[in-house]
């Protein structure tokens, strides 16, 4: 008699098995489905596609889709290639993913020039993460490279890190107007050698450099004068609500508001605190940036806004940090020239 509870347990056992398996292939099929879908969207709005293969895997704990030597340039200026990408997801959560990157990747924004004005490649790949809104959308994502080399706007030399994690948070809801957030950006980057064609009285090595930064008004389809344009004269702002930089004998943290001038220059102001101030004026007076004149007169000046001091007895400043007519200021005192940015 103790064989039937034990057969009947097999049965059912045997019933949620072939359950589960039904679910899982129909769980990869809507994946496979809902990936084709998009790539005949975006290949119908222009986008160029390009891939090895699409493999789904992983049964029976996981969704995992395979492609390699893949290539993707969207209409909007976008454009993505690498040697390979996997995704996986859990079968009764298919709205949240990883992304696997291996090998070197290489993404960029094209303008209308020959060149990029902005490209990135991970020679060490990457990992990313992305949660799906049930309506469709994305409602964040993130994203780690490493070893990364970044080609930046006006032609500059590349700039590279050992470490850059970013991520992406949008609104639930649609923009009502241009006081509205369109996307939170996040962005935390080691060691960022700058480009060997700039001077870098403060060493060649950004420590650390990291910001929250909330990009208001809706967002330009391309990475084009004309598109940055409307978006400035719309209204569009970038809100810092925080900066932190630690680059030599430099330390600031604080938080403001940029834009564009109509010349599409950036412009701004940060209320920051700032550490390091005397060597950091000595270090610009040396390289020839500040007078020697002035750089004293700026410790002296800054020096008066301190209201508190380091353990080793160095000011504390806080002031504001603007970016007005081409040039940096911290507090009344003119620091440098802001190089000029081309869109093309």
């Amino acid at each position: 008699m103790r064989a039937r509870p034990i057969l009947l347990s097999l049965l059912l056992l045997a019933v949620l098995g072939a359950g589960y398996t039904a679910w899982w292939f129909y769980a990869a099929g809507v994946v496979r489905d809902s990936i084709d879908g998009w790539i005949a969207a975006e290949r119908a709005n222009a986008s160029f596609i390009e891939y090895k293969g699409l493999e789904l895997s992983g049964y029976p704990l996981s969704l995992t889709a395979t492609t390699t030597d893949f290539s993707i340039q969207r209409a909007d200026g976008l454009s993505w290639r690498g040697p390979g990408l996997i995704a996986r997801a859990r079968p009764w959560n298919p709205l949240e993913f990883t992304i696997d990157l291996p090998g070197e990747q290489e993404a960029a924004i094209m303008g209308r020039g020959a060149a990029p004005p902005l490209s990135i490649m991970a020679k060490d790949g990457g990992i990313g993460h992305v949660n799906l809104k049930m309506g469709g959308g994305v409602e964040d994502v993130s994203l780690r490279l490493n070893r990364v080399t970044a080609g930046l706007p006006g032609g500059l030399n590349a700039a590279t890190a050992d470490g850059v994690q970013l991520s992406a948070e949008f609104p639930k809801d649609a923009l009502a107007d241009h006081a509205g957030t369109a996307v939170t950006l996040r962005a935390d980057l080691s060691q960022l050698g700058l480009p060997p064609d700039q001077k870098s009285p403060l060493g060649r090595t950004i420590d650390t450099a990291a910001f929250v930064a909330r990009i208001k008004g809706q967002l330009p389809s391309r990475f084009t004068e004309p598109e940055i344009a409307a978006w400035s004269r719309n209204g569009g702002t970038i809100d810092i609500d925080q900066l932190d930089l630690a680059w030599g004998p430099l330390r600031m943290a604080g938080t403001g508001t940029l834009a564009l001038d109509p010349a599409l220059q950036p412009i701004g102001a940060l209320s920051a605190e700032v550490q390091g101030i005397n060597p950091t004026m000595d270090s610009l007076a040396s390289a020839g940036i500040v007078r020697p004149g002035d750089a004293a007169m700026a410790k002296v000046a800054l020096g008066l806004l301190s209201r508190r001091t380091t353990p080793d007895k160095q000011p504390i400043v806080e002031a504001s940090v603007t970016a007005q007519d081409g040039w940096l200021y911290f507090g009344p005192v003119r620091l440098m020239r802001i190089p000029e940015v081309n869109w093309e």
